[in-house]
């Protein structure tokens, strides 16, 4: 169950192997808190959204 929690998939991680993905996990887990920030600061939200149809 556990693992299943760790796998919760999106359109960017849905092609992704679970070694790729469980890499990710670490990477942005080594962060350090200002690296992070700035990390998340980086995406820009209005480019963010709805892939295909909504529903």
């Amino acid at each position: 169950m556990a693992d299943q929690e760790n796998n919760i998939l999106s359109e960017h991680t849905e092609d992704m192997t679970s070694e790729q993905r469980k890499e990710i996990r670490q990477r942005v887990g080594d962060m350090a808190e200002e690296k992070l920030r700035e990390f998340r600061n980086s995406f820009d939200p209005d480019r963010m959204g709805f892939s295909g149809e909504e529903g």
